[in-house]
């Protein structure tokens, strides 16, 4: 079950009760945590995490322990002078394309061996990906890590959430995710090359607010921060899903929170961020990212909008927001004006990107 239609029948089965406010606000607590991480969506995510090299993408397979003891996954995807171009995987099959991954990886270990290519990798900023908190795992969000890779020359760093993918326990705010995220940015300063590059989150939705508190968390490890289509805390975002809950039961009813609002005053202003918005956003409505943006600036933080003509889930498609990012990356000086060429039509036309566009996300 999709989450959009698991909130639709809750809302049904409870509004429609007799009692129906006090009902749903009920289901709300009970069921909120399978709301807010459907992790099961789409089906098989559990199981099935699709890899770089699917792509044509080197990548370290990552198992880090966290301080309660689940284990969770991530790729490690190194930056190269010379990645595999996309127009070298168009028309092949899914083992072909693979083939050409695998021989990649060969060519990674044998480049680690060299200075020169170990320094380009240590000279480039390395992307932390945080996913949405719907439409699967990690492995679903490999298109967006090959554009920043392979097209913008970035080094990537993602993860699957507790409870994604094929990492354990269950996703949760408190004692889940933000542990999770601490094992993570650990993992990344010692790591034999991410360890000295500079750090980018990069977040849509729920990732967003992970971003946020990670970087008031960690104000000396981060070096920018890139947002796309973000609330500014469950609390506002909930009456606009379920207007029948009474707004003053919120505060007690809600356990997972993502006050976003609250720790971005806490984001050093010097810290470049760039807030992607898509104007057509019906699940978390501009004004969320609005407010975000305002009190951004009401700090004096470094701030870049961009308004793209996308809904809350393709925007990433939308025209224009990948040369959004790749000036902003010049303009805060985390990539050199020499890149490669950078083209939206290369990430359009990626397979998997329907994959990540199809359900609603928070």
């Amino acid at each position: 079950m999709s989450s959009s239609l698991l909130i639709t029948t809750v809302k049904y089965i409870l509004g429609t009760a007799g009692v129906g406010a006090t009902l749903l606000a009920g289901g709300l607590w009970y069921f909120q945590r399978t709301l807010i991480y459907p992790s099961y969506v789409p089906k098989g995510s559990r199981l099935y995490v699709p890899k770089p090299t699917e792509v044509g993408l080197p990548y370290e397979d990552v198992t880090l322990t966290t301080s309660d003891h689940v284990k969770i996954k991530a790729f490690v995807i190194p930056a190269r002078r010379h990645p595999v171009q996309l127009s070298e995987l168009k028309g092949l099959a899914a083992k072909e394309r693979e083939k050409i991954g695998a021989d990649e990886v060969e060519k990674w270990t044998e480049e680690m061996g060299k200075e020169d290519a170990l320094e380009y990798a240590k000279s480039r900023p390395t992307i932390v990906l945080f996913h949405a908190n719907a439409v699967g795992n990690m492995g679903h969000r490999v298109p967006l890590a090959r554009k920043f890779n392979a097209e913008l020359g970035c080094n990537v760093f993602m993860l699957s959430y507790r409870g994604y993918g094929q990492s354990e326990g269950h996703a949760s705010e408190r004692v889940g995710i933000r542990i999770d995220v601490e094992t993570a940015l650990e993992y990344i300063t010692k790591h034999p090359i991410l360890d000295d590059t500079k750090l980018i989150l990069y977040g849509q939705s729920i990732g967003g607010a992970v971003c946020i508190w990670a970087a008031a968390h960690h104000p000396d490890l981060v070096s920018g921060v890139i947002i796309e289509n973000t609330f500014l805390s469950l609390q506002s975002l909930i009456p606009l899903i379920m207007p029948q809950i009474p707004r003053f039961l919120l505060p007690v009813l809600l356990t997972e929170r993502w006050d976003s609002h609250l720790y971005l005053p806490r984001i050093p202003s010097t810290t470049p961020m760039l807030f992607l918005s898509g104007r057509r956003d019906s699940l978390v409505p501009q004004a969320q990212m609005l407010a975000l943006k305002s009190i951004r600036e009401s700090n004096n933080g470094r701030t870049r909008w961009k308004e793209l003509d996308g809904e809350h889930n393709d925007t990433c498609l939308a025209a224009g927001y990948w040369e959004e990012i790749a000036e902003w990356l010049i303009e805060v000086q985390h990539v050199s004006l020499d890149q490669r060429e950078k083209s939206d039509r290369d990430l359009r036309e990626s397979e998997g990107m329907e994959e990540i566009t199809r359900a609603p996300t928070l």
